[in-house]
Order: structure tokens, then C-alpha cells, then sequence
């Protein structure tokens, strides 16, 4: 699989240092300059392990993805759905921030609204709404990196939400708005990082419309 070439790298890391953009431009317009992203996962409770390139030549790949969605299944139910591809743009763009060179240690990706209510019964913390349902969340741990040192990196990059985990090591991060919040000491209830029903119907909707295009666009090359 293609790395992602030295000098690029290099740029995006000098870029992002101290959590600056590249440039001054915001985080996603950086990515202009890196043509190949590549990310490594290993998911705790499992076991499995992927490192793929899923973005190359301008667009996602679909073996990429794929083998990333499964692996951020809903373990319990064995439910795969897409991921949001701004999901990993966030958890790729710390990956290359704090120079790892070993997977991220996935503790939760996607979550069946089931799990989720058994998940709720169990903690007052898990949101009704989470955006864990909608494959638009992922709870991570950065082997070989403080988490105190990744959770400000997170909070740096102003890309979504970002929920910090110390006593059960990890941090929460997600593509919905940009919103921070920690978990610390009494639990606060609801607070994993659900939004409003209306923002994550919205997002559900807009990635049924992204898949309904690439489905069409992949029917038209073939007819060509």
C-alpha cells in the first residue's frame, strides 16, 4: 500500500504543530497537501487490527473504508454501517500529530441503538442520541502518548467534538459541531457526546444522499 511520501508528511506535521492549521487554513483544507492517508487501528475488545490507505488520487477508496467499518462494527451485534469519513480524517490528521507509528487502540465505533440502551442502563454518562448510532463517533486510546498530550491536540484542531476520559483513559472524538466536555469525577449524565436528534437525523440523511451518488457513479463507469 502507498505511504505517505516523506516530504508531505514532514509539511503536515510542521503544520499542525501546536495545533496550528497549515498555513493558517482550517484542518480539512490542509489535507490538500497530503495526497495518501493512511491510518492503523487495533480494536481492544476484539482484537482485530487493520493499517490501510483509505484515501488516494482525490477520493475515499472503498477497500479502505470497508475494512474499517468493519472493524469498527458493532462488536456486541456484529452490525457493520459506514463511517463517516470526517471520523477518521480527525482521528488520522492526530495519528500523523503525535508522530504514531502504531495503531490507535479503539475502544468503541459504531453502536447499534440496542447497545446503546444496554449501554445507557449500565452509565447515566452514554447520551440517548449518541453519535456513536450514526457511525459518526469513535472512543480512542494513543498507546505510547499521555492522554493529557493527545486531548490537547484533539481540543486544538476545532473539528468536531472531543470528550476527554481520564479515569477510563481514552477520549471521545466525533464529527458532529465543535463542542468539548469532560468526564471527571461525578458523572454527568448524557454527556458522550450526543447532540440533538435533528443535527444527527440531518447527517444520516446527507450520508444515505453520499452513498445513493457514489452507487450512481460507479453504475455509470460501468456502463462506459
Amino acid at each position: 500500500m502507498p505511504e505517505l511520501p516523506v516530504s508531505s508528511r514532514r509539511r503536515f506535521l510542521l503544520g499542525l504543530a501546536a495545533g496550528l492549521p497549515i498555513s493558517g487554513l482550517g484542518w480539512r483544507a490542509a489535507f490538500a497537501t497530503v495526497p495518501v492517508r493512511q491510518i492503523a487501528l487495533h480494536h481492544r475488545h476484539t482484537g482485530e487490527a487493520v493499517r490501510t490507505v483509505y484515501f488516494a488520487d482525490g477520493r475515499y477508496l472503498d477497500e479502505g473504508l470497508r475494512s474499517i467499518n468493519r472493524l469498527l462494527r458493532d462488536w456486541r451485534t456484529d452490525e457493520i454501517v459506514e463511517i463517516d469519513p470526517q471520523v477518521l480524517d480527525i482521528a488520522y490528521v492526530l495519528q500523523q500529530q503525535l508522530e504514531l507509528n502504531g495503531p490507535l487502540e479503539v475502544l468503541s465505533g459504531y453502536r447499534s441503538p440496542e447497545t446503546n440502551a444496554m449501554l445507557r442502563r449500565r452509565s447515566r454518562a452514554v447520551a440517548r442520541n449518541s453519535l456513536h448510532m450514526y457511525g459518526m463517533a469513535v472512543d480512542l486510546r494513543f498507546p505510547g502518548v499521555p492522554l493529557e498530550r493527545a486531548h490537547r491536540a484533539a481540543l486544538a484542531l476545532q473539528a468536531g467534538g472531543v470528550g476527554y476520559y481520564p479515569g477510563a483513559e481514552f477520549i471521545h472524538l466525533d464529527s458532529g459541531p465543535v463542542r468539548s466536555w469532560t468526564q471527571l469525577g461525578r458523572v454527568q449524565s448524557g454527556r458522550d457526546g450526543g447532540v440533538p436528534r435533528g443535527f444527527a437525523s440531518s447527517r444520516r440523511a446527507q450520508a444515505r444522499r453520499n452513498r445513493l451518488a457514489r452507487l450512481k457513479s460507479r453504475l455509470q463507469a460501468a456502463r462506459r
